[in-house]
């Protein structure tokens, strides 16, 4: 007699699913967090602050605040030519604003004027830079330096003040060289709140003739 078999036997991919897949998906899990651990630690490595970096501050361009000069709430006063330094020679005294007015008949005090900084820097600069031009003396001088701006009238003016200690005839080529010297002004791209200045500053010389 011949055996009997069964007709019906269990379809092979059972024996597969329930021994061989899952095996398989675990390592290719375990593979791809080890990928992602592999590649995140040297980038978080890599982006993470030294400790060794100073904190960054917002100074950066401060100024000092005992070098600005405000003037009833308006925008602090920043010479860009510091007047009390020294130039070999030439020492200058900080600005004095001596009036500024309007069209009318009010009158400003001249503690409450502005300072007009692109005029009083470049005749600090004036002045240092034409120090040659001053006349020889066996003893130190003083010159005083008026300006006088109108942006009405879109003018300037440097002259001599009262309180100069040598005669007017002896600075004539001083004045000549300093006022010069002084740039051409853009009158309307210069910050201001009156019409019309005046303002000084002194200059003192060293000795030059010591024979």
């Amino acid at each position: 007699m011949r055996p009997r078999f069964s007709s019906v036997q269990p379809p092979p991919y059972r024996h597969l699913g329930s021994g061989g897949q899952q095996p398989v998906r675990l390592q290719l899990i375990i593979a791809l967090v080890a990928g992602l651990v592999l590649v995140a630690v040297p980038l978080y490595l890599w982006r993470r602050p030294g400790a060794s970096e100073p904190p960054a501050t917002d100074d950066a361009g401060g100024v000092d605040a005992g070098a600005a000069f405000v003037i009833d709430g308006a925008v602090p006063y920043v010479p860009l030519v510091d007047a009390s330094a020294a130039t070999p020679g030439v020492k200058l005294s900080e600005f004095k604003r001596l009036s500024c007015q309007d069209p009318g008949p009010g009158k400003t005090p001249p503690e409450r004027c502005d300072h007009i900084t692109f005029f009083e820097d470049a005749l600090a600069r004036a002045i240092r830079e034409n120090s040659l031009c001053a006349p020889s003396s066996k003893q130190e001088f003083s010159v005083s330096f008026v300006l006088d701006l109108d942006f009405t009238k879109k003018k300037k003016k440097v002259y001599r003040g009262k309180s100069s200690t040598v005669s007017e005839e002896k600075t004539k080529e001083l004045f000549r060289c300093v006022t010069r010297a002084m740039p051409t002004p853009d009158w309307g791209t210069i910050p201001h709140q009156h019409a019309r200045y005046v303002v000084s500053v002194t200059a003192t010389y060293p000795p030059t003739d010591m024979f």
